[in-house]
């Protein structure tokens, strides 16, 4: 499966990508101080109970990630903003990250609503296309089961998501394999993507 990460650097990519989900915005790098008993995926909540705690507010905006030559991805998130007015990042990481690249959003509250990640690709394949709206139609069928984002286990019908999560297992690893859409196909079919998985999925996806 594909793993994204915290942008070495602020590129062009990135930039564009701020203009679409906060123009104007700032990115900022945060060092990652986790609070005890935070969870991971669990900024919303976490910033609530620290507020709660120490005061101080929620500041809510966009973490950025990148999946180095694919995608780069802004995830609606809130860090704490201290009494002093400083951005600390109090949620732990999935894979350890010591840093985010966030950049705050005035326009933005959370309510419980879900957000989809925005994502864009880095270059013009139809693996890559695919991956990005297979990730949105899980996000859909995760919004219609009425699950608050950000707020644990989401309980879905197996036979609504199981293909969309193969389709997204699928198309990352050929990702990651560097495959491309004139390539042969991941499954070994000896077609090229576009004329095996890759026609598949786009009746699907249609």
């Amino acid at each position: 499966m594909y793993t994204t990460t915290t942008p070495a650097r602020i590129d062009a990519s990135l930039h564009r990508l701020i203009d679409k989900v906060t123009p104007g915005g700032l990115p900022t790098y945060l060092d990652v101080r986790p609070e005890p008993g935070a969870t991971v995926n669990g900024c919303f909540s976490n910033v609530r109970a620290k507020v709660a705690r120490d005061g101080g507010r929620m500041l809510c905006g966009w973490q950025l990630w990148q999946w180095p030559r694919v995608l780069v991805e802004a995830e609606f998130h809130a860090v704490w903003l201290s009494p002093q007015g400083r951005m600390v990042e109090i949620t732990p990481k999935p894979h350890g990250e010591r840093s985010i690249l966030f950049v705050p959003d005035a326009r933005r509250d959370y309510h419980g609503e879900v957000v989809d990640n925005v994502r864009m690709a880095l270059h013009d394949d139809q693996l890559v296309q695919h991956f990005i709206r297979v990730s949105r139609a899980i996000v859909q069928v995760m919004t219609r089961s009425g699950q608050p984002a950000g707020q644990g286990h989401v309980h879905v019908p197996a036979e609504q998501i199981a293909p969309l999560r193969q389709a997204q297992r699928f198309l990352g690893c050929a990702i990651e394999s560097e495959l491309r859409e004139h390539d042969p196909c991941l499954c070994g079919s000896g077609l090229r993507y576009e004329q095996c998985h890759g026609h598949e999925l786009e009746l699907a996806l249609a």
